[in-house]
C-alpha cells in the first residue's frame, strides 16, 4: 500500500512539474497604458486616424511640438491592437514600409486596448516629409496599419 501511494504521489508532482514548464498562455492586451495629453502650448504638426490590415488595429494618432520646437510627440490614442511578433511604430514618407523611408520610433511588446501612449520624436533625422505612422511586423513583413498625418 506504501508503495501505491508513493508511487502516485510521485506521478502527481511529475505531472505538476511537467504542467508548470508549458507556455503560458497569452493573456491577451495589456490595460489602458496612459500618458498626458498634448499641452495648451502645443502645436500639432498633423493627425489622423488608422487604416487596419492586421491584429485588430484601430486608434488616432496626433503629431505635435511642445514649448521646445526641436521636440516633437506622436501620440497613439483609443489605440487597440492585439500583440505580434516585432512591431514596430515608425513615421514615413510613403503609406507602405521601405527601409528607405521610414524612421523608427519604437517597437511595441504588447497588445494594447484603448490605450494613450506618447514617444519622443527627436532625432536629427526627422523632417516634415513623413507624412504616415505605420505599425509593422518585420518579422513577416506586414503591415497592420497606418495613419495619414493631415
Amino acid at each position: 500500500m506504501k508503495k501505491v501511494l508513493l508511487l502516485t504521489l510521485l506521478v502527481c508532482l511529475t505531472s505538476m512539474s511537467i504542467a508548470s514548464c508549458k507556455k503560458k498562455e497569452d493573456p491577451g492586451p495589456t490595460a489602458m497604458v496612459m500618458s498626458p495629453p498634448p499641452s495648451a502650448e502645443s502645436d500639432t504638426v498633423g493627425s489622423g486616424d488608422f487604416t487596419s490590415y492586421e491584429h485588430g488595429l484601430s486608434g488616432s494618432s496626433i503629431l505635435y511640438k511642445e514649448d521646445n520646437p526641436e521636440v516633437k510627440k506622436l501620440r497613439l490614442y483609443n489605440f487597440n491592437m492585439t500583440a505580434g511578433p516585432d512591431v514596430h511604430v515608425y513615421l514615413s514618407k510613403t503609406s507602405s514600409y521601405s527601409a528607405a523611408n521610414v524612421l523608427e520610433i519604437t517597437k511595441l511588446t504588447t497588445g494594447y486596448t484603448n490605450s494613450s501612449i506618447t514617444f519622443d520624436v527627436t532625432s536629427a533625422n526627422y523632417s516634415a516629409d513623413y507624412k504616415y505612422v505605420l505599425v509593422y511586423c518585420v518579422q513577416y513583413s506586414s503591415l497592420f496599419g497606418y495613419t495619414k498625418l493631415e
